[in-house]
């Protein structure tokens, strides 16, 4: 499934509470953002209560070149129980982001 891809960094430039703890860059390429429409257009989603369509977040902890550590997301549209769902995973990290 065609996803969009995002990083988030520490915000170090914080200074209010109601400022992202959390902020970064994202892009979509313009082939994957049409095959996401098109999955939408044919009703290829989950969808919550509300109608809305689910979308399905992963993140990787990764460190830049310079060393600062940050989260590689990728985000889809949420087709998960309209394919073979796979086999859980065993494997266990720490729980702390960085």
């Amino acid at each position: 499934m065609p996803s969009l891809n995002a990083s988030l960094f520490k915000n170090d430039r914080k200074e209010k509470e109601q400022q992202p703890d959390f902020t970064g860059p994202g892009s979509v390429s313009k082939e994957d953002f049409m095959s996401i429409a098109d999955a939408i257009t044919a009703g290829k989603f989950n969808s919550d209560d509300n109608g809305n369509i689910k979308i399905r977040v992963a993140g990787w902890k990764k460190a830049a070149k310079s060393g600062v550590s940050y989260i590689s997301l990728a985000i889809s549209v949420d087709d998960y129980n309209l394919q073979s769902a796979p086999a859980p995973s065993a494997v266990k990290e720490a729980e702390d982001l960085f």
